[in-house]
């Protein structure tokens, strides 16, 4: 899906609460195996003591608006995205979003797409941007809070864990004023028989929270691996993640080994999994340099993608003209990439 030259990121922030637990006090507490810390990778979790997974996302918002220099009556539609409990029972945090940032009549509804949200809102947005012209900017947030009884953010999955945080990215059609990137270009690929894994073996449940005390995600999916073998889903990946990179660089009219790619950033799961499921594939395909910046944030659920955008313009030193790639992927299963280019010049006032 290529979007041309017009389209383009304002902004990208995410928003850490000031508390973390590190991985020597997880260990220490016994919530986290001495065995694992090597594959996780983290120093630390960030974990909010007070803001709720909404709150945070209008935190990263806010912060969005403020760098953008922006008021927020520009804004007229706003995605949110979450994966984990959002402070309300049969509410909509997407509203709660638009009220508190000042935009109460922007169309404003979820994403759901498990931890490729992010990525898959900012997709949707730019699919609202391109067929209404009329449609001043688009507000993408993310926002998680994962704490117990119900989540256990060390041990419920697999070679992850989870941090507390907010996202944001505001998507516009450019101006002459500055942006972060342009959007050129998204490709996804999903493989919906995939879903199986985080149910295996289990019933469909009348209430949340019926087959476990807390979201135990590493029982349906070793039920699934006996059965069906870990083969199956590493090969389903693999040639999924290729695919989408493949096709996100050539819809944006590029070559994998144009020099002008400079990185491509990955999502925040432990580097056991990075180097087991990602790293080959890019090894294979791509030149460019493949960034991790999970040490000391976790995997921050739907934040990743976008935190990512944020990250790669204040800490890589990205040049005007220069392209870079954001993959994603979430359960059970899509994954997503998007090439983003850092704009050489601003847009004409007549070529708006």
């Amino acid at each position: 899906m290529k979007f041309g030259n017009n389209l383009r990121i304002k902004t990208a922030t995410s928003w850490l609460p000031p508390g973390h637990e590190t991985v020597e006090d997880a260990v220490t507490a016994g919530k986290l195996a001495a065995s694992d810390v090597e594959r996780l990778g983290l120093t630390q979790l960030p974990v909010s003591a007070q803001w709720s997974g909404p709150e945070m996302a209008v935190a990263a918002a806010r912060d969005a608006i403020s760098r953008a220099g922006w008021s927020p009556s520009k804004v007229g539609l706003v995605l949110h995205t979450w994966i984990y409990h959002q402070g309300h029972d049969m509410w909509s945090p997407p509203h709660y979003v638009a009220n508190e940032l000042g935009t109460p009549d922007a169309l404003s509804y979820a994403v759901q797409q498990g931890c490729n949200g992010g990525a898959m809102a900012l997709q949707v947005a730019a699919m609202h941007l391109a067929a209404d012209p009329g449609l001043g900017a688009a507000l993408i947030t993310t926002g998680d809070r994962f704490l117990p009884p119900g989540f256990d953010r060390w041990a419920c999955d697999y070679g992850l864990g989870f941090g507390d945080a907010g996202s944001a990215v505001l998507l516009h059609h450019g101006d002459a004023g500055p942006d972060d990137y342009a959007l050129v270009s998204m490709a996804t690929e999903t493989a919906a028989e995939l879903e199986l894994m985080l149910r295996h073996g289990d019933d469909f449940s009348p209430t949340p929270l019926w087959h476990n005390e807390y979201i135990d995600l590493r029982r349906p999916k070793k039920s699934y691996m006996a059965v069906h073998g870990k083969e199956r889903f590493s090969e389903i990946a693999s040639r999924s993640i290729r695919k989408v990179i493949v096709d996100s660089v050539h819809d944006a009219g590029l070559r994998l080994d144009d020099p002008r790619i400079k990185y491509i950033a990955l999502p925040r799961l432990g580097t056991g999994l990075l180097d087991g499921i990602y790293m080959p594939v890019l090894d294979e395909v791509l030149k460019a340099e493949a960034l991790w910046f999970g040490a000391v944030t976790g995997h921050m659920g739907c934040g990743d993608f976008l935190a990512n955008l944020a990250d790669l313009r204040d800490q890589m030193p990205l040049e005007p003209g220069d392209f870079a790639l954001v993959i994603s992927g979430g359960a059970a299963w899509t994954w997503a990439c998007a090439v983003v280019q850092v704009p050489e010049e601003r847009i004409p006032e007549g070529d708006v």
